[in-house]
C-alpha cells in the first residue's frame, strides 16, 4: 500500500538519537551511528520524530510501505526494556537518618530513573508510591529539596 511514512536522510543524520526517543512506536533505531527506520509497520506516519531532528534529516514521503500495525507496536511496548543503562529500573537502598543529621551531600532518592519519560510504567517503585513531580531545576534552586520533598 502507498502511504505517508518518514524518510531519514543518512547523509544529514548526525547520530544524536533524538528521533529514537521521540518515536513512541519504536520504529527508529540507531545503526552504525545513524538513525534508521527499522520497521515500516511500526511507523504511524504522524512524525513525532521530525521536529526533534536538529539537521532536518527526517522528512515525510509517500511510498509503498506495510500498513501501520498498532497491535504489534503495543505488544512490543509491553515487553520492551530500554537498553540504556541510565534508564534501567533500580531500587536504591539507603540508611534513613534523622533530618538533623543529614549532610548536604546525602541523597534521599530511593529509585532510578528519576525522569518520568525514562521510567517504565510497570516499575516496582511506582507500586503504592506517592509521586513527586518537579521541574528539572528544582533540586538546584531549592537547597533542601531532598530533605524537604523526597523524604
Amino acid at each position: 500500500m502507498i502511504r505517508k511514512i518518514i524518510n531519514i536522510d543518512e547523509n544529514k543524520c548526525i547520530g544524536c538519537g533524538l528521533c529514537v526517543t521521540a518515536c513512541h512506536e519504536g520504529a527508529i533505531e540507531m545503526v552504525n551511528g545513524k538513525a534508521k527506520l527499522m520497521r515500516d509497520d511500526y511507523c504511524d506516519g504522524l512524525g513525532d520524530c521530525l521536529p526533534v531532528c536538529p539537521t532536518n534529516a527526517i522528512t515525510f514521503t509517500y511510498r509503498e510501505a506495510l500498513e501501520y500495525n498498532e497491535e504489534a507496536v503495543m505488544k512490543v511496548k509491553e515487553n520492551k526494556t530500554c537498553s540504556c543503562p541510565g534508564s534501567q529500573t533500580k531500587k536504591l537502598t539507603r540508611t534513613i537518618k534523622p533530618i538533623k543529621t543529614l549532610k548536604e551531600s546525602d541523597s534521599e532518592l530511593i529509585n532510578w530513573p528519576i525522569q518520568i519519560k525514562l521510567a517504565p510504567t510497570n516499575a516496582n517503585f511506582f507500586d503504592n508510591a506517592k509521586l513527586l513531580i518537579a521541574a528539572d531545576c528544582t533540586a538546584f534552586a531549592y537547597a533542601n529539596f531532598h530533605e524537604r520533598f523526597l523524604r
